[in-house]
Parts: structure tokens; C-alpha cells; sequence
């Protein structure tokens, strides 16, 4: 049967018309809606289309490490298993700290205050051996991850550490070279794209670059050989022990250039297991307590007086027969001389010969001279924590002061400010800036950085250090630097005994002394100056008896190692032989 359109009902036909446009009207918006996005918005669809596949990651840097003088690594990195957890996601924080306390050694109480810290990450524990990471994966504990980090690791366990420092379980510098050159060391956080597909899967970065390079810190090189440093570490440790004294410490330097050769203190630490020592054993102490020197520092006095000619080798004075009152006191004087020349009073160590030599001077020009070879001031050395040391002005000196900073008392200094000074002598006069990166590496071993020696000023004159030299070698030949004395090669030297001061009983201490041996080799062409420091010995009293011995040994060991020819004949001046050369005048 054939419908006619009158025979449709009205509400049929509203319906159908509603339905049209009802469907124009949807197109129009799906048009407008795909005109906003791929027109109006194209580049942040783009943008977002784009962020879907790629991924954006931070690249921890791996820390540069720290090499001797030959690039055998002093400091590197390792991957070790580390445990972190995620506070908010651990669903009971007793049961996780419950399971994990026999695989930690660690205690429940501990670890649950660790767990419900009020932060989004914590570190548990690290670093984590291999088995116990893979039993913590197997319990499936929620919130836990374990995962690989680098660790820092020093393969020469104490060797060095004090200079070295050490980094914490986050890789950062926390003493030493580690945190003076934590920036160099520890490099820059990189953003790394990967692609990936719908799943997530990486399959591609950009660029052809491999997925897993790493950005590194920068290198350090350092001025100091391992094989010296083990040397120098060995014999401090056995002079410390034969002596039984608190402790003591090796500062080596070139005196030509300034470069740090070793430098070691006894006890020592290991930097891997930096939490089981105090603060106080991981401290450089030698280079952020200065103490007073002793009879180290006769060496200023002497020097100046030559310098300007106000007494020569051969000047006899009179030695007062081991006394002299000075300001309401007696300074006693071991070498208890008579006459004596101006050499024989340095090699016997005489206090009333430095005082002498310091009264011909004036307090002035000796305090120019003590500023002139770097006391009272930081050498500038690249290590953090150094110390100026103690030298006031001559208007704050007492009518003691002179004669007491003339044999090393009433004056702080550090052993790297009297190896400075020491090596200007050596060196023909010339103060040199001490230093111990040799050079700065990138990741490919390439310097980017090289350091040169430095003069800082020039302290006497080269005749003047000639002459110091001489007669700082009859130290060594004939007085009381004998045990320093080597077959092979010419020594210059000065021993050193220090009372320490007692605060308790308000005067010097005649049972706590430190003792030393300052001196450089060979004489004729010097390759090392050094400082061998014993603190409070108690088999021993002098710095003859105990420094000089433990100087000969590491310079007997060292000097041969470096290839250093012996010098032949020795050619010493002896002390009439000076007076002889020398115009002849007498201090009383």
C-alpha cells in the first residue's frame, strides 16, 4: 500500500527536522572544534604530541677523580647498591622496619623514625652490599626501592686522606681537596630526551647519542706522587710510634717551584669509612693550628742579619756561658757557649746567639724580615681551613718579645709557613707560592686548566741565601742536625725543640715539647725541602734526637727514587774557615 505525505503524522515530521539539525549543528561544532585545534592551536598540540613520546630525564654527573702526579687514581667513583624509601608510600612503617633491621644490623626504633620522616624521599641505607640488596627486592616491601648509585671510593685507603678529604653518602665534598673543589669535581645535573613509544618503552634518543652517557665532573691531578707520600707516611708513622708521642706530621715541598710533594700526618684515617672517626681525626690540623716553632724560626733572625750586614759568618759572639737576663728573666741556653762564632751559634742551636742576632736587627726591621718570608699571613696554599698563623705588630711587643720570637716562642706559625720559608733559603731567596693541583682534566683526561709556580716576593738576596745555606749545612755537618746527615748528598737543616706552653701552670712545660727537623737536599741543586714534626714524644727530647733521623730516612728513600744523582765530595766551610773569609767583628 502506497503512503501519500499527508498521510504522515505532524510530530513524525518535527522529529526528523529536529534530528537534522540537531546533526548540522554537531558537525559545525566538530568543524570548529578540529579548526581551533590543528589551526589556532597547532604548535601546542604539537608541543603536547610531542611531550607524549619524548621523555625528559636529569643525568647525575659522575664526580671527576683525583689523581697523583703520574694519573694513578687517589680518588674514583663505583656503583654500589643504595636503599631509599618513599615515607608516603610505605603502608606500615613497624612491619618494614621490623623486616629490615636483621639485614641492616640495624635497630627497629631507628629505622621506623626513617621511614615516617615528613619528606617525599629518605635515604635507609648505603651503601648496601649486592646479597642483602637482592633479600630487601625479594621481600616486595611497599615504598622501598633500591637502586644503583655511585659511590666514592679511595683505593689507597689512608694514603693521603687528610689532604684528600672525603665525600658523603651523597657524593658531595665534605673535607679536603673533595670540598675546595667541589664544583670542579662534582660538574653539572643534565636534561636528557628520550623517545619513546605508546607503551612507554624507550627505543631511541635524538642526536645518535648513546643512552648510557653520562656528563662528568672535571679531574684533578695533583703535585703529589703516591710512592713519596707512602715513603713519608711510613717513616712519620714509625718515628711516632718509636717516640710515643700524640703525633706528629711530614710537610714536603719543592722549593724551585712551590709544588706539594707530600704531606702526611700520623695518626691518620680512612676516608672510606670517614663515619667511624671523629672530626677531629679527619682535621688537617698542621695546616689550621699553628703552634709556636722553636728554634725553626732561628732562621729569620740569622738571615736578616746577614742581610743587612750587621753581623757576618765569622762575627764571634759571646755566648754568656748559657745565661741571659732579658726583662726581669734569665733565658737559659743549652749550648752554655762562651765565644763562638756566628755560624757555630745557628749550628748549636744557641738561644742567646738568635737573641743577639735579633738585638742587632731591631725590632722593626726583624719584624720586616718575619713578614718578608710569609709568617703572619696564609701562603695562599689551595686546601680550605688555613691558618694565618699568630704575628702581632712590634707596638704590641713586651721588652721579652724580641728575644722570645728570636727563638721561636711567642709567635704561631704552621709547618707549610716554615717549609716556605725554609725554601727560600734553598731557592736563592724567593718566597714561591705553594700549590697542589697540577692541572684540572675534562672527562677525556684533556687539561683544561694547568698551574704554574708562582713568586710571591723575594725574601733576602741570593748571596744572602748562599750563605744561609753554608751554614745551615754545618748545622747538619757538626751540630745539632748530625743524624740528619746522608752519604750520598749535601744536607742544610735546623732542629727545632719547642716547649709547649701550659696554660694551667702559667709557664712553659719542660716535660711536653714539640720536637722537629727543618732542612733541604740536595744543598747544591735542591729538589726538596721538609718538615718532620713529632707532637709531645715521650722516649726522646730533642729535635735532633727524633725529627732529624725520621728526615734522613724519607730523603734517603725519596731522593734515589727520583733518579737524583749524589752530589760527590761534600764542600763544607767550617766554621774558622768562615771567620777567615769573613770581616771579623765581636758581639757581647
Amino acid at each position: 500500500m502506497k503512503v501519500s505525505q499527508a498521510d504522515v503524522h505532524p510530530n513524525c515530521r518535527v522529529r526528523s527536522g529536529f534530528l537534522c539539525l540537531g546533526l548540522m549543528v554537531g558537525f559545525v561544532l566538530v568543524f570548529c572544534r578540529l579548526f581551533y585545534l590543528q589551526v589556532i592551536q597547532a604548535e601546542e598540540g604539537a608541543r603536547q604530541a610531542e611531550q607524549q613520546i619524548q621523555k625528559t630525564v636529569e643525568v647525575k654527573p659522575v664526580r671527576g677523580m683525583i689523581l697523583d702526579r703520574q694519573g694513578h687514581p687517589l680518588a674514583m667513583n663505583v656503583e654500589a647498591a643504595s636503599l631509599g624509601a618513599r615515607p608516603q608510600q610505605v603502608l606500615d612503617p613497624q612491619r618494614t622496619a621490623r623486616s629490615l633491621a636483621p639485614l641492616l644490623h640495624e635497630s627497629t626504633g631507628r629505622l621506623k623514625g626513617i621511614l615516617t620522616r615528613n619528606a617525599s624521599f629518605v635515604r635507609v641505607a648505603h651503601p648496601i652490599s649486592e646479597p642483602i640488596a637482592e633479600k630487601i627486592e625479594a621481600l616486595k616491601l611497599p615504598g622501598l626501592k633500591v637502586e644503583k648509585v655511585q659511590q666514592r671510593m679511595y683505593p689507597k685507603g689512608t694514603l693521603g686522606s687528610h689532604i684528600l678529604g672525603f665525600a658523603g653518602s651523597e657524593n658531595q665534598g665534605l673535607g679536603g681537596i673533595e670540598y675546595q673543589y667541589e664544583t670542579l669535581l662534582r660538574g653539572h645535573e643534565n636534561l636528557v630526551q628520550f623517545q619513546r613509544d605508546a607503551l612507554g618503552r624507550t627505543f631511541t634518543q635524538p642526536q645518535g647519542q648513546a643512552m648510557d652517557r653520562v656528563p662528568s665532573g672535571y679531574s684533578l691531578q695533583l703535585t703529589i706522587d703516591e710512592v713519596v707520600q707512602f715513603i713519608a707516611e711510613e717513616e712519620l708513622a714509625a718515628v711516632v710510634r718509636k717516640s710515643e708521642a700524640k703525633s706528629g706530621s711530614v710537610v714536603m715541598m719543592d722549593p724551585m717551584t712551590g709544588e706539594i710533594l707530600a704531606w702526611a700526618l700520623y695518626p691518620t684515617y680512612d676516608p672510606n669509612r670517614y663515619q667511624d672517626f671523629s672530626d677531629v681525626e679527619r682535621l688537617n690540623w698542621t695546616l689550621t693550628n699553628p703552634y709556636e716553632p722553636g728554634s725553626t724560626l732561628k732562621i729569620v733572625a740569622a738571615a736578616g742579619a746577614l742581610q743587612e750586614n750587621v753581623m757576618t759568618p765569622g762575627t764571634l759572639i759571646y755566648g754568656n756561658d748559657g745565661q741571659m737576663p732579658i726583662a726581669g728573666t734569665i733565658v737559659h741556653d743549652p749550648a752554655k757557649s762562651s765565644w763562638m762564632t756566628f755560624s757555630e751559634a745557628l749550628a748549636r742551636s744557641s738561644n742567646v746567639g738568635a737573641i743577639k742576632m735579633a738585638d742587632s736587627l731591631g725590632a722593626q726591621r726583624f719584624f720586616r724580615y718575619l713578614k718578608a718570608f710569609g709568617f703572619g699571613e696564609k701562603t695562599g696554599i689551595d686546601l680550605p681551613g688555613e691558618s694565618p698563623g699568630k704575628l702581632s705588630d712590634p707596638s704590641q711587643w713586651s721588652g721579652r718579645s724580641l728575644s722570645s720570637i728570636a727563638m721561636g716562642q711567642e709567635i704561631a706559625v704552621t709547618p707549610l709557613q716554615l717549609v716556605s720559608a725554609m725554601s727560600a733559603i734553598a731557592n736563592g731567596g724567593r718566597v714561591m707560592k705553594p700549590y697542589i693541583i697540577a692541572s684540572v682534566q675534562d672527562q677525556h683526561g684533556v687539561p683544561v686548566q694547568v698551574n704554574s709556580p708562582e713568586k710571591i716576593r723575594d725574601a733576602i738576596y741570593p748571596e744572602t741565601a748562599i750563605k744561609m745555606s753554608r751554614i745551615l749545612e754545618l748545622v747538619v755537618e757538626r751540630g745539632t742536625g748530625r743524624q740528619a746527615k746522608l752519604e750520598e748528598y749535601r744536607v742544610a737543616g735546623k732542629t727545632g725543640t719547642a716547649q709547649k706552653f701550659d696554660r694551667d701552670a702559667g709557664a712553659y712545660s719542660s716535660s711536653n715539647v714539640i720536637v722537629s727537623f727543618l732542612g733541604f737536599a740536595p744543598v747544591d741543586e735542591p729538589r726538596l725541602t721538609m718538615l718532620v714534626m713529632v707532637n709531645e714524644p715521650h722516649v726522646g727530647k730533642y729535635g735532633g734526637e727524633i725529627a732529624a733521623p725520621a728526615f734522613k730516612k724519607i730523603a734517603e728513600r725519596v731522593l734515589p727514587y727520583w733518579g737524583v744523582l749524589p752530589g760527590g765530595a761534600h764542600i763544607i766551610q767550617t766554621a774558622s774557615a768562615l771567620a777567615e773569609t769573613s770581616s771579623r767583628t765581636v758581639v757581647q
